[in-house]
């Protein structure tokens, strides 16, 4: 234990040292052949505009010029406040701890020039340059406050996975993947308060056995404290999977802290392209460097053998009270629904991959049975993954007081060691998306199994906002979390996003933005905001999928004359049209009353102002023939054509690899 304690600990001060050493490098800034790639993200959430005369618009332009100015000397973190009482304005940028001082220069100038042009007279704004640097200000004050949402990816789009052999073994790769990240952001947020920033290497066998090197770097913003930069980063790397959309080189940018990834070394002196530096000047880093590095080791060693001690009890208590903690509380509630590892084990044949029904952002699901006969789905969360208890919690005791013919049934859970089970009950039609997204599948749903469908979905979300004791919001719901039972009754399932509200509350806010791209509503993805309407919003999109038999694809259009659901859904309407959406393998077969009013239903529960969706209640009274008036859709304004829909809430993307919208679940179902 103590071999294995102090081998951890130097690896980590041999990284800290290595950071260290990294920082005092400098790099070449971006060639001008990046610039005209116009990778700039820029958001600007204040819809509202002011005169340029103004008194506000004056001190956002002083500002600027603040920040602009401070860019040229060697400081990568910048903060200042203009004007005083309503017209007060707060600024700041921050550059990447690697970049030289020319590129920082270079980053914020070109930053602040996209400011201007794409957010101008806006009270807010924020831009992203490609992941060297980020520049904002706004009318509130924010310095100190962690902020992880938005959450900005930008992919190589050229870098595919394929080109390492390991798409067939995904779940090894982005285990590997994660610990990687996990280090660099333990490092980052485990150092100086002043230099939040960490990278890591990691190595991997492909499925022909060849070795491949992952680059990982994490960092945060200087202002927000230790803690607070772990938890940005830990959400961060928790939508790794679901926002990189199973590509090898990704970045994940928010305001307060990034991640990236990459096949090829993207930081230190990997970025160094300068050619026009003299050998002395060289030499002379080198001697610097050389003798930072015997001044850290002899410290580290130092440092090493006094902190073993402490660690190997701070462990050893840490490890009985987080055995506690992860159990207590469900112990005393769900006592009844516990299942003995052992037997589950078995039942699922040791977890084979024969078993496997899929795996999702939380783990793998497995088919089993038990002694008795009895047909089970088991959920077991990953064992690698830092995430999940608080879900695993969630869903227990949640789903656990929950009744409803429409909702899946959870008839138990196993806690063994590291290992977190959920056992559900088995539902031989699997998933809805299955169907839907398989040409085979979705022919044999005729229109009245797919209505059928719609409304036990309706039925289901009535409950959980409106007729449960509960009151809950399910923040997740998408195909692959509505299962089908034999008779291809629909049950709602995966509670582990779920948030539970009092009988007087009706809405909340995070800033740790977890669900689907795509079925996600418009105010959640950019505030964080979420209510009722949030599974609203996500239930339309559900309904005009299974009606079309389209899938919901939210990613930039390969072909400009490729049409969204949502905006051929609209336009089909808008063109009185609408039964031309209704799947052609359906044929004939269906009755244009009941598919009209679907889609009626479908456009109103997307519309981009929460408050104009309809509560479930009437969408189940409309579904079920009451004579209830429909008001008329508005355009869905959110995704506008050919974009990732996030142009209206000032969003711009003209960068090639922006993929601001992407289902989150890769490898489905959980």
């Amino acid at each position: 234990m103590a071999f294995f304690v102090l081998s951890q600990l130097n690896l980590f001060l041999f990284l800290v040292l290595l950071i260290t050493v990294i920082t005092y490098n400098s790099y070449a800034a971006a060639d001008d052949s990046e610039d005209s790639k116009g990778y700039v993200y820029a958001l600007c959430p204040d819809m509202k505009t002011v005169a340029p005369t103004s008194a506000y618009q004056i001190n956002i332009d002083t500002t600027l010029s603040y920040l602009s100015s401070n860019s040229t000397g060697k400081t990568r973190f910048y903060n200042t406040t203009v004007g005083s009482g309503d017209s007060k304005i707060y600024g700041l940028f921050f550059c990447r701890l690697d970049v030289t001082n020319a590129a920082c220069q270079k980053c914020v100038s070109l930053a602040i020039s996209a400011l201007k042009t794409r957010c101008p007279g806006k009270k807010e704004s924020i831009v992203w340059y490609f992941d060297q640097c980020v520049t904002r200000y706004s009318e509130k004050p924010f310095l100190g406050t962690m902020h992880d949402v938005p959450m900005i990816p930008m992919w190589n789009r050229q870098n595919s996975l394929d080109i390492w052999n390991v798409t067939s073994n995904m779940t090894g790769f982005m285990d590997v993947l994660i610990e990687s990240l996990n280090d660099a952001a333990d490092n980052a947020s485990g150092g100086s308060p002043d230099k939040k920033f960490a990278t890591q290497e990691i190595t991997f066998a492909d499925n022909l056995t060849s070795l491949n090197t992952i680059y990982t770097l994490a960092e945060c913003t200087p202002d927000i404290t230790l803690k607070d930069c772990k938890s940005c980063l830990r959400v961060t790397i928790n939508n790794i999977t679901e926002l990189c959309n199973v590509k090898a080189g990704c970045t994940l940018m928010c305001p307060n802290c990034n991640i990236r990834y990459d096949t090829y070394p993207f930081y230190g002196d990997a970025t160094d392209n300068s050619s026009n530096r003299s050998g002395t000047h060289s030499q002379s880093i080198r001697k610097k460097d050389a003798i930072l590095i015997g001044a850290v080791a002899g410290a580290a060693l130092v440092v090493t053998l006094v902190f073993a001690v402490i660690l190997i009890v701070f462990r050893r208590k840490s490890k009985k009270a987080h055995k506690y903690e992860d159990s207590s509380d469900i112990d005393e509630t769900t006592e009844s629904l516990k299942y003995n590892f052992k037997k589950i084990k078995y039942a699922t044949s040791n977890f084979s991959e024969e078993k496997k029904l899929g795996e999702g952002g939380f783990g793998e699901v497995f088919k089993g049975k038990l002694e008795c006969g009895q047909e089970i789905a088991v959920k077991r969360l990953s064992r690698n993954s830092r995430q999940g208890v608080t879900e695993f919690k969630t869903e227990v005791l949640l789903v656990a007081r929950l009744q409803h013919r429409n909702l899946v049934k959870l008839l138990g859970f196993c806690i063994s060691k590291k290992e977190k089970l959920l056992v559900y009950e088995y539902l031989p039609n699997l998933s809805l998306d299955q169907f839907l997204h398989d040409h085979t599948k979705c022919a044999a749903l005729d229109w009245e199994t797919r209505f059928k469908i719609i409304c036990g979905i309706a039925r289901g979300l009535l409950y959980l906002h409106e007729d449960s004791r509960l009151k809950i919001i399910h923040r997740d719901l998408k195909p692959s979390n509505v299962l089908l039972d034999k008779d291809m009754n629909p049950k709602i399932s995966d509670f582990g996003m779920a948030r539970l509200f009092g009988a007087d509350e009706t809405q909340g806010n995070t800033n740790k933005i977890a669900g689907t791209f795509g079925y996600m509503a418009p105010e959640y993805v950019l505030t964080g905001h979420y209510s009722v309407k949030s599974d609203v919003y996500s239930f339309g999109i559900i309904v005009l999928e299974i009606i079309s038999g389209q899938r919901n694809k939210f990613s930039r259009l390969d072909s400009e004359h490729e049409e969204s659901l949502i905006h051929r859904a609209w336009r089909l309407w808008n063109e009185e049209i609408a039964m031309e959406l209704v799947d052609k393998a359906i044929g004939n077969a269906f009755l244009s009353e009941e598919a009209a009013k679907c889609i009626h239903i479908a456009l109103l529960c997307i519309q981009e102002e929460a408050a104009r969706r309809p509560r479930m209640a009437s969408v189940v009274a409309a579904l079920s023939g009451d004579a209830i008036v429909l008001p008329i859709p508005t355009p869905p304004h959110f995704f506008t054509a050919g974009s990732y829909g996030l142009e209206d809430y000032g969003v711009d993307q003209s960068g090639p690899t922006f993929s601001g919208s992407r289902n989150i679940t890769i490898v489905d179902p959980r």
